[in-house]
C-alpha cells in the first residue's frame, strides 16, 4: 500500500485499506467519520453478532402452545420389528420391478447413490429413516415382526422361572470327553 491507509468498516469487519479500495468497496471511515457509501450496513452471517457493551437479561422465545403426543396405533412398533435377512435382494427386485436405475430410487429415498449400492449389494444395513423411504417407494415390506422365542425348562420346581444353567451348553475338550 502506496500512502496513508484508510481504516474503513466493509461488510461489519473494519480495517486498514489503501485509498482506491475504501472507495470501490465503500463502507463507512471510522477515522474521520465520513461515508463511502449509503447503502444500508448488514452483517454477514461470518462476523457474528454485534457485541453489546451493556449486560441484558436473556431473550426468551414466546412459549408455543403445547403439543398433545400423537396417539399411538394399534399396530406393532419400529422397536418389536426386525429388517428381513434378504433386504438386499428383495430391493433390487423391487427396483427393477418399477424400472428405476439405483440413482432416482436413491434421490427419492434421500440418500446417496454409493449408500443405496452397498445397501443392495448386502454391504450395509439400512437406517430406520430409508427403511420407511425404500418401502414407501418400492411398495414393499422390510421389517418383519420380533418373535417371541419361547424358553424351555429342564428343571421344575424352582418357580423362579429359568437360570443361565437351564441354557448354557458346555463344551468340552477331547480329552476331558474320554473321561
Amino acid at each position: 500500500m502506496k500512502g496513508r491507509g484508510r481504516n474503513v468498516e466493509i461488510e461489519g469487519a473494519r480495517m486498514n485499506v489503501c485509498p482506491q479500495c475504501a472507495s470501490k468497496f465503500g463502507g463507512s471511515e471510522t477515522a474521520s467519520g465520513h461515508q463511502g457509501s449509503s447503502a444500508p450496513k448488514v452483517r454477514p452471517s461470518w462476523v457474528g453478532r454485534p457485541r453489546k457493551s451493556a449486560p441484558t437479561a436473556p431473550r426468551r422465545l414466546p412459549s408455543s402452545p403445547k403439543r398433545k403426543p400423537k396417539p399411538r396405533s394399534s399396530g406393532t412398533l419400529l422397536d418389536d420389528m426386525m429388517l428381513v435377512e434378504d433386504y438386499a435382494k428383495i430391493i433390487q427386485v423391487a427396483r427393477q420391478k418399477k424400472k428405476l436405475n439405483q440413482e432416482e430410487l436413491a434421490q427419492k429415498v434421500g440418500e446417496r447413490i454409493s449408500t443405496l449400492q452397498a445397501i443392495e449389494a448386502g454391504r450395509l444395513k439400512p437406517t430406520r429413516k430409508t427403511i420407511r423411504g425404500l418401502e414407501r417407494e418400492l411398495e414393499i415390506s422390510l421389517l418383519e415382526p420380533i418373535d417371541s422365542v419361547p424358553i424351555k425348562t429342564s428343571r421344575g420346581g424352582s418357580g423362579g422361572g429359568p437360570t443361565l444353567g437351564d441354557r448354557v451348553v458346555v463344551k468340552r475338550k477331547k480329552s476331558q470327553k474320554s473321561d
